[in-house]
């Protein structure tokens, strides 16, 4: 194999992976590699397509170790459950199986250990195993301790998405003439709409004088983001979407001028951690809440004391399709079949109106606290169906990850 390939196979692996032949042949120089702290990853595919990965076995460890440490708190497990549905559409128990995590999501392997030799003799078999939808899972090592290991790609993907926290050296937004095609922001905003078109004259009537104006590269999800919030914008003006327009043009504006480094752009969406807040400023952030389920908002909002989470602030649709699985299931051993409102279950809980429900906020989360199975039904004030629903966080958990979600490209 030459010499370059480890190195290649490392820095192109989203557009090109390393074939199976030349990856078996090269496979004792990348394990000579781990052994001396060269700890870049293999990727090895069948085509373009990546499907396998070779990695230091001391990055598995760490994975596992972070994954058994999630799945060991019921909020923590509740949100990898949520995380890994709508991003990748895995549920975690898949990526317990291809880590190797046992049942108990302790650390020992599931996997036997083979020789370099063996381990290059067997990588064919692996590769068709993990395209029929099997695990490849496949320690490595000389020694009695294993140095690498071979994992799936969709179990590397998590890694890397966690490892980023959702920022990559390929930012969605780069100033790179030379690399990628670039757009003045004035024409992005034209694109979108009549509201960032106007928001962008906004911020160029404010600027100060003599600051550059880079053109900017634009990924297409990012850009269409902004044309859902622009869509969004129009249909509710002055609502979360709006706002969040605002927010990002302002961005973009800063980092076309220099005043805002790569590393801190704060435009794309890490996945990694709802929205938290501490139930004494619930009150306070209920309106804005409601605004932004009224604008689209999917993801739930975490509401806890003393920066632990213990409730879930949902939208009712979402509640809806939760509600409809805990039927199916009958329940839980975490948690039970979701009630209904009244009168649609006679003995469900009444529907509070948004004022009321403001002020009992706080008392139904105290209750949740002390173990009470309390919640809040929301009420839309103009035609009194729920809008909002207030619920432990772990009955909500126990049943995101048997929703059919749309994955979403990352």
């Amino acid at each position: 194999m030459p010499d370059d390939v480890h190195t290649a196979g490392v820095t192109e692996f989203e557009a090109e992976s390393w074939p199976l032949e030349a990856a078996a042949e090269g496979l004792h120089q990348v394990i000579d590699g781990f052994q001396n702290g060269d700890t870049r990853p293999l990727v090895i595919g069948d085509g373009d397509q990546p499907v396998l990965v070779v990695l230091a076995i001391a990055d598995l460890a760490d994975f596992r170790a972070r994954i058994a440490e999630l799945l060991g708190n019921p909020v923590d497990a509740g949100w990898l459950r949520y995380y890994l549905r709508s991003t990748f559409d895995m549920s975690s128990e898949t990526l317990v199986e291809q880590l190797g995590v046992d049942a108990d999501h302790g650390l020992s392997s599931l996997a036997s250990q083979v020789n370099v030799e063996q381990a290059a003799l067997l990588l064919p078999d692996h590769l068709r195993r993990t395209e029929a939808g099997g695990n490849p899972l496949m320690l490595i090592g000389d020694g009695m301790l294993a140095t690498a290991a071979l994992i799936a790609f969709p179990a590397f993907s998590v890694l890397l998405a966690m490892e980023s926290d959702g920022k990559t050296e390929d930012d969605s937004c780069a100033h790179d003439e030379e690399e990628k095609p670039t757009t003045p922001l004035e024409v992005l905003a034209e694109r979108l709409g009549p509201i960032s078109t106007q928001l962008v004259a906004r911020i160029n009537a404010g600027r100060e004088p003599g600051l550059p104006k880079y053109d900017l590269h634009f990924e297409d999800d990012l850009v269409e983001h902004l044309r859902d919030l622009e869509n969004r914008a129009q249909a509710a003006p002055g609502g979360g979407a709006y706002d969040e327009l605002n927010d990002l043009l302002h961005s973009f504006d800063q980092m076309r001028s220099g005043e805002l480094a790569e590393e801190e752009d704060e435009y794309e969406d890490d996945g990694t951690e709802a929205p938290y807040i501490e139930v004494n400023d619930l009150p306070a952030a209920f309106p804005e809440v409601r605004d932004a389920f009224r604008s689209g908002a999917d993801d739930p909002y975490l509401i806890g004391i003393g920066g632990s989470p213990l409730a879930g602030l949902i939208s009712y649709d979402l509640y809806e399709m939760l509600q409809k699985v805990s039927v199916e299931m009958d329940g839980t051993d975490e948690a039970p079949v979701l009630p209904l409102p009244a009168p649609l279950w006679d003995d469900g809980p009444e529907i509070v109106p948004f004022d009321a429900a403001v002020a009992v906020c706080p008392a139904v989360v105290e209750d949740i606290s002390n173990g009470d199975a309390s919640m809040l039904f929301v009420a839309d004030d103009e035609t009194g169906e729920p809008e909002m629903v207030l619920a432990p966080l772990v009955w909500l958990w126990a049943y995101v990850d048997y929703l059919e979600l749309e994955p979403t490209e990352v």
